[in-house]
């Protein structure tokens, strides 16, 4: 099936340690989907005209390789491959789960990456490699649930945010954040280009704003949406809603919830 556009494989033993058969018999992919795919070994990704790819590793390969110079959209989950190459210079999207990167990282171009999700235990390294000196518009950021908030200090500060217009907090990370970080963030003044900010509330909610140092280094008529966990309670949700806003009123602020 040479002219087969779409492949999905989820949850099976492939005999094809590197991926050189899946390239050879499926030159025309535009979308591949590998969830759970058992027996590979140096998996190498080689499609010319592939468009999408969604790639979750279940095995720990020595090294991960993806050379498609068409690729726009790419969500991929690993642990720690000594070697991980990702040839995608069209890349505008990019969803990353990933343990720790190896020694060898080999990343060309992404001069179109726009959009960029990370969850790891190793943000530091990984900010550096994906977010430096890239004009990246939405960052989403997201912690394992088994991971050291403290970690944190050393990987984000408003400067992260400078180059950015929309920056999205997942539930663990706005945890963590709130927690150990912007105590400590009080003393940078890094005015960002930051359009829109979302952040996720733990369960009990301080009666005092707990990011005032990331509103402090948004830009102006900055969107701020904050999203309550399911189990605060109505009470501090409006106190939240009443109080806040008054120390930023050129700031849009809207509330939700989430579970």
């Amino acid at each position: 099936m040479p002219n087969l556009t779409h492949l999905a494989l989820e949850f099976i033993l492939l005999d094809d340690e590197n991926l050189s058969t899946l390239n050879k018999c499926f030159p025309c992919l535009l979308t591949l989907n590998l969830v759970g795919v058992g027996g590979l070994k140096n998996p190498k990704i080689h499609l010319s005209q592939l468009k999408t790819c969604h790639w979750e590793v279940s095995n720990v390969p020595e090294s991960l390789a993806i050379h498609a110079p068409n690729l726009v959209y790419l969500e991929l989950k690993c642990v720690q491959p000594e070697i991980l190459i990702l040839d995608t210079p069209s890349v505008s999207t990019l969803k990353l789960t990933i343990d720790k990167l190896g020694p060898t990282v080999q990343v060309d171009g992404f001069a179109s990456l726009k959009n960029l999700r990370i969850e790891s235990p190793n943000l530091n390294s990984l900010l550096k490699v994906f977010v430096n000196n890239r004009e990246i518009t939405t960052l989403d950021l997201e912690l394992p649930s088994s991971k050291n908030g403290f970690a944190l200090y050393e990987a984000v500060n408003p400067e992260l945010f400078s180059r950015t217009t929309e920056v999205k907090l997942s539930p663990r990370f706005s945890y963590e954040l709130m927690r150990h970080i912007v105590f400590s963030m009080t003393a940078y003044d890094c005015r960002s280009c930051l359009k829109k900010l979302l952040v996720h509330m733990p369960p009990s909610i301080l009666t005092a704003c707990p990011f005032v140092p990331l509103l402090n280094n948004c830009a102006p008529s900055c969107e701020v949406t904050v999203l309550f966990h399911a189990d605060s309670s109505c009470n501090a949700r409006q106190v939240a809603a009443s109080v806040w806003p008054l120390g930023f009123p050129d700031i849009t602020w809207q509330w939700g919830t989430w579970q």
